[in-house]
């Protein structure tokens, strides 16, 4: 029992060490929540421009109504409206 814990113990910390910083889970509440935060200061410092947060954002989102409610039931304007549904040019 003692070696199967010693050797769990092991396993986790050559996993954690042999991970790049890359991949370790990284938590920001800074990041947009929602595709209507893409044309404020924080989406376009969190992925650098309006247009690449909505790329990231509208992706399986609404694309072909020009009006939606939201969550808090109030009619906006998309910001997702005639973005193509199938194009995706992330990484």
């Amino acid at each position: 029992m003692r070696s199967l814990r010693l050797s769990l113990a092991i396993g986790v910390l050559l996993v954690s060490y042999a991970l790049p910083a890359r991949a370790q889970l990284q938590v920001d509440v800074n990041r947009p929540r929602s595709q209507f935060e893409c044309d404020t200061p924080v989406g376009e410092k969190w992925y650098g421009s309006t247009e690449r947060c909505l790329e990231e954002l509208c992706g399986g989102k609404n694309v072909y109504n020009e009006w939606i409610f939201d969550s808090d039931k109030r009619r906006r304007r998309n910001p997702c409206y005639g973005r193509n549904p199938t194009s995706f040019t992330g990484d």
